[in-house]
């Protein structure tokens, strides 16, 4: 390992450190969260976190109606491969970040200090994907890691002008992480984006990852998640 990639690793992890302890308390800059198990009426409320390289966002207009488990729908073949990071050949990462996902909520899981049953498996949506993609494109163009765009926008305004008409509405970002495996762990090991991902509210998914190698982490991860109207 190379000094600055070792002092890259350093850096990464303290903010992981410091900004977990600011998710747990409820304060921080940056991310969006409302607790996953219980959406708030309106008016919108959330607390922040910043997990860099990883990040967590999550909005619930309002409590859901419950639903019985759909069958997920499958990535469509022929994802472009430049929403993959160039990982898994021409085929992208698509398909295996939403069976990854569908096991884990079908499993049941402990995010932090809050225990979640088996809930139902996400949809692929092509509609967030386009939002995913447009972000970790900034992100990697402009060489920057935030889930507010430069231009001001918020993820909530990026996935409904990707189309997507929505009662909630999620996002987890990472940075850095060179597989589908490695940012699936670092967002399970984490509990804000462990709660995003077994969050029973949402419905559909879109990921993306994009690369720049002349940007600081080289791989830039979106994923948004919702339940449309």
């Amino acid at each position: 390992m190379n000094v600055q990639l070792s002092e890259r690793l350093m850096r990464s992890s303290l903010v992981l450190c410091l900004c977990s302890a600011v998710f747990a308390c409820g304060g921080g800059s940056d991310g969006d969260s409302t607790n996953a198990s219980a959406p708030l009426p309106e008016p919108v409320q959330a607390s922040t976190a910043d997990l860099t390289p990883d990040a967590v966002m999550d909005r619930s207009r309002r409590t859901p109606t419950p639903a019985p488990a759909p069958t997920p729908t499958p990535v469509p073949t022929g994802t472009a491969a430049n929403a993959s990071c160039g990982l898994n050949g021409t085929a992208g990462i698509q398909a295996e970040i939403l069976q990854r996902v569908n096991a884990l909520r079908a499993a049941g899981a402990v995010c932090g200090s809050k225990t979640y049953a088996a809930t139902t498996p996400l949809n692929w949506n092509s509609m967030l994907l386009t939002a995913a993609t447009g972000h970790s494109a900034d992100m990697a163009k402009n060489n920057y890691f935030s889930h507010t765009s430069l231009d001001g926008r918020t993820f909530d305004q990026r996935i409904t002008a990707a189309g997507y008409s929505w009662s909630a509405v999620g996002e987890n970002i990472a940075a850095g992480q060179t597989s589908v495996q490695s940012v699936m762990t670092s967002w399970i090991n984490s509990p804000g984006h462990c709660q995003n991902l077994m969050n029973p509210s949402y419905r559909d998914i879109g990921v993306a990852c994009v690369r720049n190698d002349a940007a600081t982490y080289r791989l830039y991860w979106t994923m948004d998640l919702g339940r449309s109207r």
